[in-house]
């Protein structure tokens, strides 16, 4: 079995270097390794079980559930779901947490210039889950989570590891450089990206990049801060991925392909 390329990784130390600056302006992307410990970890892990609970049970707002990938159900017809938008505007201890590890550094330093971070506008955090075999959301297809001409852009996605990624659970696979050149109709060449729990992954708004399916019965959680630089909607703006779009105008791809 031929093992993914290995990555380059650097060590976060609440700033970004003019090193880390430069890779992330060439390739697209960078990883920091173990900026989050165990006990963050579980943090963050109980706050996506109570708030998954609260949705679930109807406890919060109709406008701040998803609305683009469907629900699974066990062999009972419980109900589990794969995105939880808001994160951080309904959990404060993560918010807290994620403010103490010194991540709202992240954007400014990576892109130079000042950002504001999604909280109360367009899905705000999302922590996103993958599950296994027979679940709603398995696999995501390439795509862009914005284009370079999007009201928001440039923005930098924040994707804080809550379990180990790998090829076999469908890990991040990027397009290294794929930001700085215009798309083609050829069939990407991309980079897997493989990283444990407690790391993070930043990637631009507009490098190509996808996750195969999960291969086995396991699950594989992250949960997605989004740092930007641009127009900065009012309150309660839902998402639009379109480029050009008014920030008033309510547009949600149903598709999981096109999902965050």
């Amino acid at each position: 079995m031929t093992r993914p390329q290995r990555v380059p990784w650097f060590r976060f130390n609440k700033g970004v270097s003019g090193e880390q600056r430069a890779f992330y302006e060439r390739h697209g992307f960078i990883v920091y390794r173990s900026v989050f410990d165990a006990d963050d970890v579980e943090v963050i892990r109980a706050d996506a079980e109570q708030l998954e609970s609260d949705t679930l049970a109807g406890r919060i707002p109709a406008e701040h559930r998803d609305r683009i990938l469907q629900p699974s159900y066990d062999e009972r017809g419980r109900a589990s779901l794969h995105r939880l938008p808001y994160f951080t505007l309904h959990r404060p201890k993560t918010r807290e947490l994620v403010e103490r590890r010194g991540l709202d550094v992240l954007g400014p330093g990576l892109l130079g210039k000042p950002t504001w971070r999604f909280e109360d506008a367009i899905d705000g955090a999302v922590w996103q889950m993958k599950r296994g075999k027979r679940t709603s959301y398995n696999a995501l297809d390439w795509h862009l989570d914005f284009p370079h001409d999007h009201p928001v852009a440039p923005l930098v996605n924040v994707g804080i590891y809550l379990n180990p990624a790998t090829t076999q659970n469908g890990c991040l696979v990027v397009v290294p450089g794929s930001h700085r050149f215009p798309p083609r109709r050829l069939e990407p060449v991309g980079l897997p990206v493989e990283v444990d729990a407690g790391d993070v992954i930043c990637h631009t708004n507009n490098i190509l990049h996808h996750s195969g399916p999960v291969l086995d019965d396991t699950s594989r959680a992250t949960l997605y801060l989004y740092y930007a630089a641009g127009e900065k909607p009012a309150a309660g703006t839902e998402f639009s991925h379109k480029a050009g779009d008014d920030f008033a105008t309510l547009f949600i791809d149903s598709e999981a392909g096109a999902a965050r």
